[in-house]
């Protein structure tokens, strides 16, 4: 299940949810999502970020080199990256949905084996996490219909 902001034409936000990215994809193409508020099927989907949280370890493995600069990319080869980034993670990370900073901390704490997650978390629950000292990362999604 993938839940995204939406907003119609005239500037009517709203939350749309989905069996997964392809069903959003086949519901728009086929115009059957409509705002809730002015009934309009012109609707696109807002960009947003996901929250991912690491095992210490893969932390751990990347040399840390203060010279060395990335390589300047193109914004298609970002985009590539970043589609190829998302489609790791959603494969090999498991999706705790709506529950991720309680996992996050339950495995931080120990009460929790140690594994690779995603989710999503509220701006207060990402604050906690960083109150903690409980890492995790942002991953933006790109945008796929462009």
């Amino acid at each position: 299940m993938v839940v995204y902001d939406l907003i119609c034409e005239r500037n009517h936000r709203f939350e749309g949810w989905f069996p997964s990215f392809e069903g959003y994809q086949e519901q728009a193409a086929q115009g059957l999502i409509s705002c809730p508020t002015c009934s309009t099927t012109d609707v696109e989907k807002l960009p947003h970020a996901c929250a991912v949280h690491v095992k210490k370890e893969i932390d751990q493995r990347r040399p840390e080199s203060p010279k060395a600069t990335p390589p300047a990319l193109s914004d298609a080869e970002a985009k590539e990256m970043l589609i190829r980034l998302n489609h790791y993670v959603r494969e090999k990370f498991e999706d705790v949905g709506p529950r991720f900073a309680e996992e996050a901390r339950a495995i931080f704490d120990g009460r929790s084996k140690k594994r690779s997650i995603h989710g999503t978390a509220t701006q207060q629950d990402r604050e906690e996490l960083d109150e903690d000292g409980i890492p995790y990362a942002i991953l933006p999604k790109p945008e796929l219909d462009s």
